[in-house]
């Protein structure tokens, strides 16, 4: 055994307290010693055991016959020792904790006013082996009489059926385990003793289940051992089979209806100390079976007959589907068939059949549901706008048809079971049609719809002249029938044309814009590419601005325009640069300086092309003569996004014949403005 004992402070300290005779009402300070009364003042030490020396201190003890002790007496005759004030004597094997009494000669007791205690070295020598709840155990040892309580794991039994120095007799409680026993001993520091073997527990034990093979709600009868002791039963199942109460118990036999939720598997049986004992037989709990489903193809909606056996314990049914698509609501239900509305989501598969206990069983037959199918569309080539016919089966249960790129049609120009004529949406785009059944059933197809339409890819030449040719490159460019140019401008004949690429020559009306397709079935196309009209070659003798300044003339700073870039690509009339001028002042000025004063000499007119910015506008040509007067202005009008060719007449600036120092563009009234120059000269 193992003996547990905690710590304490052995003081020998004389206990002073005051006793008086039972028959006294005087305070201990009042007696008078020399009265001859018998007062106990102290008795000790503290701590001492069975077996060993007490002391007791007084006056007047020689009247004393004998200490009675709480389940002990030594009378006079025993005491090693007795004078008035002193009486020593050995302490009994018998004596228990309590109040201490002093036997007087004359009939009268002192009964002392502290307990008497020790410390008590339990001891256990055995224990019974085995027992069943409610029963009996008996230990045995030493100093048993001192145990105030047992513990069975979580179980305290502080009652006993019989108590004794050597035997303990108590009942194990109904709860209790398999395990070791911890003794509390009482005494002046209790004390814990753990039993060296186990106290074996009797569980129940099942032998048979009868019948082995049991449907839900029938009684299924246990038999074995303790089955009395059986607080509840463990079925396997879906969630918890739990059951709590039963038929009939006894020891030897446990009747007990099997639960809704319970499923093949061993059971466990649970005693009141919530033990579990699984059995070592297996239960069979019968489950529904599929032998038929009529008929094996069916539309959304109609009624499915499904044959079998204990078809009556079937809860729910479970189709393949998109999205959930079961039934718990049957039209007709018993034991040997199912009929069951199919549900408007159910894919072809097989079903899933839920028993009232919550196990699902597939079923091995396949059920198809009817479908619309496509199996040819013609035509193969179609453009938006174009009447599209779908031929196959069952094709009057569609509701609508997604094209590719999103559009759904639900008008048709005809339907019937074979056939379905549809108008191709102007956004569809080449791929796969989508079908709705009018039972919301949405549905992937393999069937292509192809819709080719003609791509540009590029315009050249930029800019192109009317009158040249402009070559169009791209895809599908040999179903193009005319091209038709910003503005309206439509070209029907074509120099060339192939699947890649088409040649034609630009009509005297074309604007600058983009392009537009239409395709021998008359769809309109209008591409992402732009034609930029241009000019033919400017009629300039001499240029002072070609891409760069010319040679011979240098920009100087002007004034009241903060940009002046001589090399921009925002907008070309001709070329890949031209100048760009910023006014911030109604009248400031791009400023030229030429390095031949006579430059102007043997020419009648200054040619430039000027387009507008965000606003039309007015510009103007001036001069510095060399004599530091100033020309006059010619100005014109500047029209806003358009290039326009501007002829100023030399004369115009009035008599510039002694030379020039300095040539000038200049805003005239606006502000702010923008231009664009580009091909100056002069001719």
């Amino acid at each position: 055994m193992k003996n547990f004992y905690n710590t304490r402070l052995l003081l020998l300290l004389c206990l002073l307290l005051s006793f008086t005779v039972i028959t006294s009402c005087d305070d201990d300070d009042d007696v008078d010693p020399n009265a001859g009364q018998v007062q106990l003042l102290s008795f000790g030490p503290t701590g001492v055991q069975h077996g060993q020396e007490i002391r007791f201190i007084g006056r007047n003890l020689k009247q004393v016959e004998a200490i009675e002790f709480e389940g002990a007496t030594v009378a006079k005759a025993d005491f090693i020792e007795q004078t008035s004030e002193l009486i020593r004597l050995m302490v009994p094997e018998e004596t228990m904790e309590g109040l201490v009494t002093l036997k007087l000669a004359k009939g009268e007791d002192v009964v002392s006013k502290t307990r008497l205690s020790f410390e008590v070295p339990i001891t256990i020598a055995t224990v019974t082996e085995e027992a069943r709840p409610g029963s009996n155990i008996t230990i045995t040892g030493t100093k048993l009489n001192w145990v105030e309580g047992v513990v069975f794991e979580k179980d305290t039994v502080e009652e006993f059926v019989s108590q004794s120095a050597t035997e303990l007799v108590l009942q194990v409680p109904t709860t209790a385990k398999t395990g070791k026993l911890l003794v509390i001993g009482g005494g002046t520091e209790p004390a814990f003793v753990e039993t060296e073997n186990e106290l074996i527990v009797t569980l129940p034990k099942a032998a048979t289940l009868a019948p082995a093979s049991i449907k839900t709600g029938q009684n299924l009868t246990i038999t074995g051992t303790d089955l009395d002791l059986v607080k509840s039963v463990l079925f396997a199942g879906v969630g918890e089979a739990k059951v709590t109460e039963f038929v009939k118990q006894t020891a030897t036999e446990l009747v007990v209806a099997v639960p809704a939720n319970a499923k093949t598997g061993k059971l466990k049986l649970v005693a009141n100390s919530d033990v579990e004992v699984e059995t070592t037989q297996e239960l069979a709990v019968v489950l529904p079976a599929v032998t038929a489903l009529t008929p094996n193809a069916i539309k959304h909606g109609q009624n499915l007959t499904i044959t079998g056996t204990n078809l009556d314990f079937v809860k729910e049914i479970k189709f393949k589907g998109v999205g959930e698509a079961k039934v718990s609501e049957f039209v007709s239900q018993s034991a040997d068939r199912i009929v069951v509305t199919v549900p408007d989501n159910a894919s072809k598969g097989t079903l899933t059949i839920v028993a009232k206990s919550g196990v699902e069983t597939a079923t091995t037959q396949e059920l198809t549901i009817v479908l619309p199918a496509i199996t040819t569309v013609s035509p193969s080539l179609v453009d938006p706008g174009q009447n599209l016919t779908l031929n196959g089966t069952n094709l009057d249960l569609v509701k609508s048809i997604e094209f590719p790129g999103g559009t759904v049609v639900t008008n048709f120009v005809s339907q019937t079971p074979t056939r379905i004529v549809v108008k191709v949406p102007m956004n569809a785009k080449k791929g796969a049609l989508k079908l709705v059944t009018h039972k919301n059933y949405a549905m992937e197809t393999t069937a292509m719809v192809t819709i080719v339409l003609p791509v540009l890819a590029s315009v050249t030449p930029e800019p192109v002249i009317a009158g040249n040719f402009l070559t169009l490159t791209g895809t599908e460019l040999d179903l193009v029938k005319s091209v038709v140019f910003h503005g309206g401008a439509t070209v029907s004949n074509f120099a060339a044309q192939n699947n890649t690429q088409i040649v034609l020559r630009v009509p005297a009306s074309a604007q600058t814009g983009l392009l537009k397709l239409i395709t021998q079935s008359n769809f309109e196309v209008t591409t992402d590419k732009r034609a930029t009209i241009g000019t033919a070659a400017p009629n300039i003798s001499t240029y002072i601005y070609n891409e760069a300044l010319a040679e011979g003339w240098q920009k100087w700073n002007g004034w009241g325009a903060p940009t002046q870039d001589v090399a921009n690509t925002e907008q070309v009339s001709r070329g890949d640069k031209a100048i760009k001028i910023v006014y911030d002042d109604a009248y400031g000025a791009f400023q030229l300086h030429p390095t031949n004063p006579n430059v102007l000499a043997g020419n009648t007119h200054i040619v430039l092309y000027v387009r507008g910015g965000s606003q039309d506008s007015r510009v103007a040509i001036a001069a510095k003569k060399s004599d530091d007067s100033f020309s006059a202005d010619a100005a014109f009008d500047v029209k806003a996004g358009e290039w326009k060719l501007v002829e100023v007449p030399i004369s115009a600036l009035g008599d510039v014949s002694g030379g020039i120092k300095e040539f000038y563009i200049k805003n005239f009234g606006s502000n702010p403005n923008t231009i664009y120059v580009d091909d100056l000269g002069l001719r």
